[in-house]
């Protein structure tokens, strides 16, 4: 089983504002836990910062497990963006695909390291064979074709067959070379949720999971997350999807120093009370050292 913790983690905006000065929560194994906040906050950098595309200025990010990442924008779907107000640069690369993207190309793009450097090889000899069939690249598509064996491609198939008949309703050998372009932004995020889920890794970092499912999309996402074994740190603004699915709450809370993480034990019916409770304490608080304070 896999987990997660981040540790007196510092991140710095380019325009050297702090945007975390010591972060630090611990997402333990096989838990579901929802990272919320204002939009702005740092949720999506912090999932970045554990995906590894942003490495912090301080302190130390742990996975354990295997890592599967979906981000909020995935296939042909992925842009630039920004928050609000500009306080936090959130650009989105996802697993943006060229344009002409097949089945194929995202499911590659979400799996495993060895697994995408074995398909991008095929795809190499492959298209050296068209350009020219000689023994030369013959030897070396066969070499490429068995070294996808060795690495579990062939078995990496029949899951994606599982994931094709799921999500789309169709076998993978007819499903591979559609072009993403033909298929709804559910549709795309469907297939990478059942990859990911039917895939090694042990820990999932889930960016807006639920955008662009509909209403049964968005139950099975449900219960996905409650039922899986694999541990999952996910964003989400959707309140149905967070009180059904999120055992714990991490919350990222904006302050003049940065943004801090604090965990509520409890779920999302609980989560808005136990935040206005430790507001009320900390404002007491300072009522206090106010009050103690010589002026």
């Amino acid at each position: 089983m896999g987990h997660v913790e981040i540790s007196h983690l510092e991140y710095y905006l380019p325009d050297g504002r702090v945007l975390f000065d010591d972060a630090s929560f611990r997402v333990g194994e096989g838990a579901s836990v929802a990272l919320v906040g204002a939009n702005g906050a740092g949720k999506t950098t912090l999932l970045r910062m554990v995906a590894g595309d942003l490495q912090p200025h301080g302190g130390t990010v742990t996975v354990s497990g295997g890592l599967g990442v979906m981000r909020q924008f995935v296939g042909t779907t992925g842009r630039a963006g920004s928050t609000a107000g500009g306080s936090e640069q959130e650009a989105e690369d996802g697993h943006e695909l060229a344009h002409d993207a097949s089945v194929r190309d995202l499911l590659v793009s979400v799996a495993p390291p060895r697994i995408r450097t074995g398909a991008r090889a095929v795809d190499a000899a492959e298209l050296a064979m068209v350009a020219q069939d000689d023994e030369k690249t013959q030897l070396a598509y066969a070499q490429a074709l068995s070294d996808w064996a060795d690495v579990g491609g062939y078995e990496y198939e029949t899951i994606w067959d599982v994931c094709t008949t799921a999500a789309l309703g169709m076998p993978y050998d007819r499903a591979q070379w559609r072009g993403l372009n033909t298929l709804s932004g559910g549709e795309q995020k469907r297939l990478v949720l059942e990859a990911l889920l039917r895939g090694p890794d042990e820990v999932l970092l889930l960016d807006e999971p639920d955008n662009y499912l509909d209403v049964p999309g968005k139950r099975w996402l449900e219960e996905q997350i409650r039922s899986t074994a694999k541990t999952v740190l996910y964003i989400s603004h959707d309140r149905e999807l967070l009180a059904n699915s999120a055992e714990k709450i991490a919350s990222v809370e904006p302050g003049a120093t940065g943004s801090e993480v604090w965990v509520h034990g409890g779920g999302f019916a609980s989560f808005h009370a136990a935040r206005e409770e430790r507001f009320a304490r900390y404002d007491e608080l300072r009522r206090r050292w106010t009050r103690s304070t010589p002026s």
